[in-house]
């Protein structure tokens, strides 16, 4: 009897062969429909986090996506072929004051929706709607004490994310029961959402990754992924970076049945000038659009249009964003670790030098 490894981490490269026809597309010279678009509804944030890329937005007089636009662009995401939403920052998501109609128009849309967030604003009814609405909630889950969670956060406010987390795993849990059973078989799309922790590993949090993987367990949580803070004073290196390694060994022991942990402390590596952005561009709360989400260090390269002056097709197929394309620096991607970095290997390899074979099953 045959038997196969099944791969259910929601967070790959592996993912990349999903967008086959994208990749031949662009290599082609053309330029398809993103798959996802991520959003930053917010750029107000009620924590100050170690290392945040976003600081410069927090202070922006833009706070918010005009909500009557966001409908309008919703409509021609949908209509362009976007077939997901991540909601992220920016700042704070939970703190646009419209989320919830504004998640159920994106799922009126077709739009699968998932969100970043510091987790501390969840409230009981709102985590009703989102387990039920959302593809996937990923926290920030950045310790396991609560004076390394103010160190890292700003904010005291450990306990109550805590509480947040129990409070939006029962509620998932009343509804899986409700539906006996079926929500965990459905789990995801037309089901209840992942929930799930990122854990950003400094010099001020190392230590903790393995009890805080044990607490994430503990809560309900579906998994935990870590990676290193990146181009910060606070990025590890030298010995302590090899102590993490040791701890990353034990959060990942914490793993068992319902409960994935996966990351790495490597630097990602860059093969190239970067030719997957138009699978995930990004609109920021001023509704500038980006090639990708990891503009914050050439804004004025990566912006290829406003939402408020043009339409996302307009945007989207314009001279400005294939001069864009056409010129990122590979230097300044290699600055963090961005997922793409491992996906175009893959890339690269079985679709651009198509050592899969993959015109055949």
């Amino acid at each position: 009897m045959t038997s196969i490894w099944i791969d259910n981490v929601p967070i790959g490269a592996m993912k990349i062969l999903s967008c086959y026809r994208e990749v031949q597309q662009i290599l082609a010279g053309g330029m398809p429909a993103p798959r996802t678009m991520e959003l930053h509804l917010s750029n107000a944030c009620n924590h100050a986090c170690v290392g945040c890329h976003s600081r410069r937005q927090h202070r922006s007089r833009h706070k918010f996506l005009d909500f009557d636009r966001l409908k309008e662009i919703i409509s021609e995401m949908a209509e362009l072929g976007i077939e997901g939403v991540e909601i992220s920052g920016g700042g704070e998501p939970l703190m646009y004051p419209h989320v919830i109609p504004a998640i159920a128009f994106m799922r009126s849309k077709g739009l699968k929706v998932g969100i970043f967030s510091n987790g501390t604003l969840l409230t009981k009814e709102m985590s009703e709607f989102l387990v039920q609405n959302l593809l996937f909630l990923r926290i920030a889950f950045d310790a396991s004490t609560p004076g390394t969670y103010r160190k890292i956060h700003g904010k005291d406010m450990f306990d109550r994310l805590h509480e947040n987390l129990r409070t939006v795993v029962e509620a998932r849990s009343r509804l899986r029961d409700a539906d006996g059973g079926n929500g965990e078989q459905r789990q995801g799309w037309n089901g209840l959402s992942t929930i799930g922790a990122k854990y950003l590993v400094s010099e001020k949090n190392w230590r903790e990754l393995g009890p805080a993987a044990s607490m994430a367990r503990e809560i309900g949580l579906d998994y935990l992924q870590f990676k290193c803070l990146r181009n910060s004073k606070f990025t590890l290196k030298g010995e302590l970076l090899e102590q993490a390694r040791e701890e990353g060994v034990r959060a990942l022991r914490e793993a068992d049945a319902g409960f994935q942990v996966f990351g790495s402390f490597n630097k990602t590596r860059v093969i190239g000038r970067c030719f997957l952005n138009p699978i995930h561009p990004v609109i920021d709360a001023a509704g500038d659009m980006y090639l990708c989400a990891f503009y914050h260090h050439r804004e004025e390269e990566h912006k290829i249009g406003n939402i408020y002056q043009k339409s996302v097709p307009e945007i989207w197929y314009s001279k400005r964003h294939f001069q864009a394309f056409n010129s990122s620096d590979p230097k300044k991607c290699a600055i963090y670790d961005c997922p793409f970095h491992e996906a175009a290997i893959l890339a690269r390899s079985w679709i651009v030098d198509n050592k899969k074979h993959l015109e055949f099953v």
